[in-house]
């Protein structure tokens, strides 16, 4: 049977810290491999959880990169005034 002490989760769910929002990947099984990575190995740490071939996954966030960037760059060109000269 699994007891969880209620206020010890509850803070680790409400913590706003780096170390906070770290626990919560941990908990979720999305940790960056030591081996396997190109950069820093977020992709790779994507791949393994939801159990994506690395190759796939690369691909994937590449093509999100190119795709979301002009999608969020482009609003905000236009929607962000300029300085006055």
């Amino acid at each position: 049977m699994l007891v969880m002490n209620h206020a010890h989760t509850e803070h680790r769910h409400t913590d706003s810290s780096l170390d906070g929002a770290r626990a919560w990947f941990a908990e979720q099984g999305l940790t960056r491999p030591r081996k396997g990575r190109l950069v820093g190995g977020v992709t790779a740490g994507f791949a393994r959880r939801y159990g994506l071939s690395l190759l796939v996954a690369r691909v994937a966030a590449i093509a999100g990169v190119i795709v979301l960037t002009p999608l969020i760059y482009l609003p905000l060109w236009v929607m962000m005034p300029a300085d006055d000269a």
